[in-house]
């Protein structure tokens, strides 16, 4: 189970898009990057993710205004619909097992 950092949402990890940020401080749309993590269950949530930045407390680091514009171009090409999250490398349909 994972949370929406914009709407504080509770949701299986399979229904949701990670969101991690690089080394360099580029934000990227990936299930298997290093680092910490940011969810996101639906595309009206990156907005409010980024009005009470949700981003930066996920992250636990600041997060400049270009890594944020880049991640928003980066969601609206992979179609963050959540009715097909499989160009974003999460939901394909099926149930994603988990651990625990």
């Amino acid at each position: 189970m994972r949370t929406c950092i914009g709407c504080r949402t509770t949701l299986p990890q399979a229904s949701m898009v990670r969101c991690a940020l690089t080394s360099e401080g580029d934000a990227i749309v990936s299930r298997t990057a290093a680092g910490r993590g940011a969810w996101l269950c639906s595309s009206a949530c990156f907005a409010l993710a980024v009005k009470k930045r949700g981003f930066e407390r996920a992250w636990r680091r600041p997060v400049g205004a270009g890594a944020l514009a880049t991640l928003a171009r980066t969601l609206e090409t992979t179609t963050l619909d959540m009715k097909d999250l499989s160009s974003a490398g999460g939901f394909s349909g099926e149930t994603t097992p988990t651990k625990g």
